[in-house]
């Protein structure tokens, strides 16, 4: 459903009347239904289902074995069979055509005259948002920070919830997934602020981002018949197209969940006013940034690899080698992730993750020679 498709927003007020009149108690009973309807709607196929189940069931069975295992050699091999389990049919399902392209791409350079089929797949929406937060969802029980789900109906909706299936933001259990549970009652302030954002969200979406966007297509569209003037316009209009669809998205989920009562955490904190590359990415997209620092970055980066290797850097370069060839090398990792996370390309994989990485690299390398004496 397209988020500012009068549907979806007849669902949304249909889902808020049911909600508010339904008792307090079985309040989230609505939240379920409506989320599994969203996540199954013009795609409820076998194989759907098992896509949602590969990604539930090892969370809500293995989440209960790994609280009476949190951070034990047991725990941990649970924790790794539950991430793998999640990891592999969303590389299976993002990543299987790339590979194949791969492939025979390098067929051709090898002059060789097999070439592998695509494979047709059937994805089910937000399955790269719900398939992270569920593995943040099992770390966060190895590590003690929560609680498992005890009831396999809620930890769905914790995994379905459905403003956020396409576009965000990430969310965790320690922080709402009992607001999720908790009754709430429409009150006439959350009603006007809710309201405000979703319009805010939609002007965002269909007045700004759809106008700049008529705009670069045309420009994009005939690149022959403007100047290099009109191509840089181009280039900053689509940063801003791409960031008004994007925020005004967000806006919209989080007027929808204000109703509601359930607070989301903000997902951009006013991006181009940033000084520095690194503090743009910080203000962009916040909580998938916060989702890879405490889940990849940190997790990589005091890793028992990274130790070994900082003692041998600082052995034979220094303390400051120490620290920056290990930062460095997580940082790389955690950019390659997060470009593969965008997209089953290498346009993605490059463009969103590895020369971002090299931007902040070279910012960090260069730092002190700019700054003021």
């Amino acid at each position: 459903m397209n988020l500012t498709s009068l549907f979806f927003l007849c669902y949304v007020f249909i889902t808020l009347c049911i909600y508010f009149i339904t008792p307090k108690k079985f309040q989230w009973v609505i939240l379920l239904i409506s989320s599994v309807i969203f996540l199954f709607y013009d795609n409820l196929h076998v194989s759907t289902i098992l896509q949602a189940l590969v990604v539930l069931l090892p969370s809500y069975l293995l989440g209960k074995k790994i609280e009476g295992n949190s951070n034990t050699k047991q725990g941990k091999k649970l924790l790794i069979l539950g991430i793998v389990l999640i990891l592999a049919q969303l590389i299976y399902l993002k990543y299987t055509n790339l590979f194949i392209a791969t492939a025979n791409h390098i067929n051709n350079l090898l002059h060789i005259h097999h070439q592998f089929a695509f494979v047709q797949r059937n994805s089910l929406v937000g399955i790269s948002y719900y398939s992270l937060i569920m593995i943040g969802y099992l770390v966060d029980i190895y590590r003690g920070t929560c609680k498992a789900e005890k009831n396999i109906f809620k930890c769905a909706l914790f995994m379905s919830y459905f403003p956020i299936l396409t576009s965000g933001p990430f969310i965790r259990y320690d922080s709402v997934g009992k607001q999720l549970y908790e009754g709430h009652k429409l009150h006439y302030d959350t009603l006007c602020r809710g309201l405000i954002r979703i319009l805010w969200g939609v002007f965002k979406i269909l007045v700004i981002s759809q106008r700049l966007g008529m705009f670069v297509d045309a420009i994009y569209g005939n690149l022959e018949l403007y100047t290099f003037v009109f191509i840089i316009a181009a280039a900053m209009a689509f940063v801003m197209q791409l960031y008004t669809n994007f925020s005004g998205s967000i806006d919209v989920i989080m007027g929808i969940s204000e109703i509601i009562g359930i607070k989301l955490p903000e997902n951009f904190s006013l991006p181009f006013f940033s000084r520095t590359v690194t503090e743009l990415w910080r203000n962009w997209h916040i909580t998938l940034g916060a989702w890879l620092r405490d889940y990849i970055f940190y997790p990589l980066l005091k890793s028992d690899i990274m130790q070994k290797l900082a003692k041998k850097c600082k052995e034979k370069f220094g303390k400051k080698a120490a620290k920056k060839i290990p930062m460095y090398l997580s940082m790389l990792v955690m950019w390659f992730i997060i470009g593969a996370w965008h997209g089953g390309a290498y346009t993605f994989i490059i463009g969103s993750g590895l020369l971002q990485f090299f931007y902040m690299f070279l910012e960090d390398i260069l730092r002190a020679s700019f700054k003021k004496d």
